[in-house]
């Protein structure tokens, strides 16, 4: 009797082998023939789950935003103590940011902002795509709006709104730095620490 295959646990599995490559042998190892190899699937059985390398990268970015979202939306959301608030957005915030932390898990989380960087970059010919980058950065935002009023009740909702917008503005740009070496990673944890203490004492 054929093993029955369960397509999104296969789809899953080839993500996880992209990871593994682009962390072993560096982004410029990453292939479609290279991913089937370190998945022990042939180049043909992965064909079967993806179109293309395009359609495996953008299937595990959607898993790290999506694990990414859960992780910080819910350090945000469980915030209950007032004050907390500044100091919860400032490391959720500075999470972000490859290399403001030691050990493997940064260095994993550098190749998986290099793969949404080039994500965002074609964002604009994946319709799919865009929607979900947009729709994890609003329920960031969102969160980190909650986060501010909780400090700060009689802040206006607008305002709040568009000092959160401003900061995950903030880290996306210190990203595209961090990308092209313009910035070291203290430096970029530095700079989302001052904002955001800017924003929760105005």
């Amino acid at each position: 009797m054929p093993k029955i295959v369960d397509p999104g646990q296969r789809r899953d599995e080839v993500a996880a082998a992209l990871w593994r490559v682009a962390y072993k042998d560096g982004w410029a190892a990453v292939s479609l023939r290279r991913v089937a190899a370190e998945a022990g699937l042939s180049l043909g059985s992965v064909q079967h789950y993806f179109d293309g390398m395009d359609d495996v990268l953008d299937h595990a970015v959607a898993g790290v935003l999506d694990a990414l979202d859960d992780r910080l939306v819910g350090q945000l959301t469980a915030l209950a103590d007032p004050r907390h608030a500044q100091s919860t957005v400032r490391r959720v915030l500075q999470s972000m940011i490859p290399g403001a932390t030691d050990g493997a898990a940064t260095s994993v989380w550098q190749v998986q902002v290099m793969a949404w960087l080039a994500v965002v970059g074609k964002a604009a010919q994946h319709p799919a795509m865009s929607a979900r980058l947009s729709a994890g950065s609003d329920r960031l935002a969102q969160a980190i709006a909650a986060a501010i009023r909780l400090h700060a009740p009689r802040r206006a909702t607008a305002g709040a709104r568009r000092d959160a917008r401003a900061l995950l503005a903030l880290v996306e740009g210190l990203l595209l730095q961090l990308a092209r070496g313009d910035t070291r990673p203290a430096e970029a944890a530095d700079v989302v620490a001052r904002f955001v203490a800017a924003v929760f004492t105005s």
